[in-house]
């Protein structure tokens, strides 16, 4: 198909000739500036009416599909910032500055609210669910082109804040933190086992979540026959990858004591983290994250997340020894590794494989094919045991069991 290349509105823009054939589009390109034949009339559709159909139309996604329910929310949210501006803005009139103009005026909104935030990240969300709504738009031929598709990024990838930065750095600031939320009232102690179970499966919070003590085969909380995998929902279409979680002695230990307390105070719940107010239904999706934000820094000494306990996860398990590419798998990543090093950092030197390095639970200094393995060798496993048992033994939550 050939095309011309006119201006509107200031705007170099493409415009199809109908036509294959050279001679013909030549005859058509004359006709159309002796303004023989009308050329198309501008758009007069706004940005304001491209994001209502994407509302009204209930934020669909690339497939037609409805939105999960954390993900639907925020594209409601991030439509309702974007419509102030965007509403009379037409389509043609759109360009990288008018993104510039925008990204100044929602920063200086975010700034007048809390000074301390520089607002750019915020911007960034809001211009892709505005590109989705574009997209959506093409689709429902409302627009021709999606104006946003190369927009640039406000946000500087040196000023990201990667999970590895809020994680506990050892099992003993691991268990502070649970040994807080123990240590309140009877309402807090769900925490603390999400706290430890999180840490112990490398889950995200939404994945958790789902997890039942009554599920089925195959189901979020079923455990296998061998007892050595925990089956789980991964988020982010990522199930396919590793639909399992790893059953460790250490997670084994945690398990079996958590089972115990849910038996004691929720005995008719289905949930692995039942909520206090309504034992029927899990406890709320930010409740840990909001929970470790009002602790900030006294649990154990500095801030940590939810989604550190990610990265404290990937920590052990590197720490045993294991390659990146089989905590990828562990995570359900599907990049082989990439991300792993990426957004957790990379290998300490003396743990790279091919070199010696101190083995977390003998203390002594190990050769690949020694306390290397994915599993812990036999005496970090011992000295695991002892400190978690003394651990539980001081909350009080291995009574039984000893």
């Amino acid at each position: 198909m050939l095309f011309e290349r006119p201006w509107i509105n200031g705007k170099r823009s493409w415009r199809s000739l109908k036509t294959k054939n050279l001679k013909l589009a030549r005859e058509e390109l004359h006709r159309r500036r002796c303004g023989l034949k009308p050329v198309e009339a501008a758009s007069t559709v706004t940005c304001g009416d491209v994001i209502r159909r994407y509302q009204d139309d209930d934020y669909p996604d690339d497939q037609r599909q409805a939105r999960p329910a954390r993900a639907h929310e925020l594209e409601a949210r991030f439509c309702t910032n974007l419509l102030p501006f965007w509403d009379k803005v037409p389509v043609d009139a759109v360009t990288n500055a008018t993104c510039d103009r925008y990204c100044d005026y929602r920063v200086k909104l975010i700034r007048a609210a809390q000074a301390d935030r520089a607002g750019t990240r915020a911007v960034d969300l809001d211009l892709n669910t505005l590109s989705n709504a574009f997209s959506w738009g093409t689709r429902c031929e409302m627009v021709k082109s999606n104006p946003v598709a190369d927009r640039p990024l406000y946000h500087s990838t040196s000023k990201v804040r990667h999970c590895r930065e809020t994680m506990p750095h050892n099992s003993d600031e691991l268990h502070q933190l649970a040994a807080v939320f123990f240590g309140r009232r009877k309402n807090s102690a769900v925490l603390g086992w999400q706290t430890l179970i999180e840490g112990l499966t490398g889950l995200r919070t939404c994945e958790a979540l789902l997890q039942r003590t009554d599920a089925k085969p195959h189901e979020p909380g079923w455990i296998t026959d061998d007892g050595k995998s925990l089956c789980v929902r991964r988020a982010k279409r990522q199930h396919s990858v590793n639909p399992f979680c790893t059953v460790t002695d250490g997670l084994r230990l945690v398990l079996d004591a958590h089972a115990k307390w849910k038996q004691e105070h929720y005995p008719g719940s289905p949930w692995f983290f039942p909520s206090p107010d309504d034992p029927s239904n899990a406890v709320g999706p930010t409740a840990l994250a909001r929970a470790l934000l009002r602790l900030d820094d006294k649990g154990c000494g500095h801030k940590v997340t939810s989604h550190g306990l990610r990265a404290f996860y990937v920590l052990v398990r590197r720490s045993q020894g294991a390659t990146d590419a089989c905590i990828a798998a562990e995570l359900g990543h599907q990049t082989g590794g990439s991300t792993v090093e990426r957004v957790y950092g990379g290998i300490p030197l003396n743990w790279l494989n091919g070199g010696s390095r101190i083995c977390p639970g003998c203390q002594l200094e190990s050769r690949p094919g020694l306390c290397l393995s994915p599993t812990l060798c036999r005496n970090q496993m011992k000295a695991w045991k002892r400190r978690h048992d003394h651990f539980l033994r001081k909350t009080g939550l291995l009574q039984a069991a000893l």
